[in-house]
């Protein structure tokens, strides 16, 4: 494992995030969606715009479609970086965890761990060193 796979699964722990919320968005905006009525005889087939359901439907496949994509690419990733966090003692197992798994900020790593900067970026790069990566 390399520095720069942990950043890939950052990367694409991020991508997955932001997906999962966009997704999130998307569905908040339909609650006001409702069914279209076709007035007796009216064409179907003119060339209309698209109906607000069939838009939805289609972010919602395409945005559904980019989150399976983005969730592979980050379980290969999260799965190689789990089995070499194995090797760490539990405290600098769960830092990496959170920072490149869970793709957290640092105040976040902070928070979840109750330690200061200075400290996490110690274990961080205690972790690294551990991990021949430094």
């Amino acid at each position: 494992m390399t520095k720069e796979t942990l950043q890939q699964c950052r990367s694409a722990s991020l991508a997955r995030i932001s997906v999962k919320k966009r997704i999130a968005e998307l569905r908040e905006d339909a609650a006001g969606i409702s069914g279209i009525r076709y007035g007796g005889d009216a064409p179907r087939s003119r060339g209309e715009p698209l109906s607000r359901q069939q838009r939805y439907v289609e972010a919602l496949e395409q945005l559904s479609a980019e989150y399976e994509e983005t969730t592979a690419a980050w379980a290969e990733k999260a799965a190689e970086i789990e089995r070499a966090v194995r090797q760490l003692p539990p405290k600098l197992g769960e830092l990496l965890r959170l920072r490149y798994i869970d793709g957290l900020k640092w105040e976040q790593v902070n928070e979840r761990l109750y330690i200061s900067p200075t400290t996490s970026k110690r274990l961080h790069h205690a972790a690294l060193k551990k991990m021949g990566l430094e």
